[in-house]
């Protein structure tokens, strides 16, 4: 499994400016419908009742929100980059700059578990991580991964 092949493509934001994860939430969940073919409020509140359980942003400027979802048949992830970074409520108290949204079909446990794990192990990489933040485009940004996606 690469990270890279479950990236949605035209849910990618480059420089996204929004208030915070909230707001954040509503504008990546209109994306994402369009592209998986489940209603956007759906995907919303998925969101945001997993972020009520705790704060998804890891600290270091980066968050990872996920969640599982019923009609959904493969894992999906949707990425947004902001220079400026947005108020997350995150564990370092920092900006964030660099979000993976993944979402799973409800019934897969094991790959859902593994691609976080994954994701968590990259973004641990200072250089890496800058490297995914200053990414110009999608293509940039798959070409980092593709580097770190044949360790794993």
């Amino acid at each position: 499994m690469k990270i890279r092949d479950l990236l949605l493509e035209n849910c990618f934001f480059v420089d996204i400016n929004v208030k915070d994860k909230w707001h954040f939430f509503k504008e990546i969940a209109e994306c994402i419908a369009k592209e998986i073919n489940l209603p956007a409020e759906k995907i919303e509140k998925a969101l945001v009742e997993r972020e009520r359980l705790g704060t998804t942003a890891v600290g270091g400027g980066i968050a990872i929100p996920h969640s599982r979802l019923e009609g959904l048949e493969k894992i999906v992830i949707a990425v947004a980059l902001s220079r400026q970074g947005f108020y997350f409520e995150s564990l370092d108290k920092k900006p964030v700059h660099l979000v993976f949204v993944v979402l799973a079909p409800e019934n897969e446990s094991s790959l859902y578990l593994k691609t976080l794990a994954q994701l968590a192990r990259i973004l641990k990489q200072e250089d890496i991580k800058k490297r995914l933040i200053n990414a110009q485009n999608i293509q940039e940004f798959k070409e980092v991964l593709a580097e770190v996606d044949r360790e794993y």
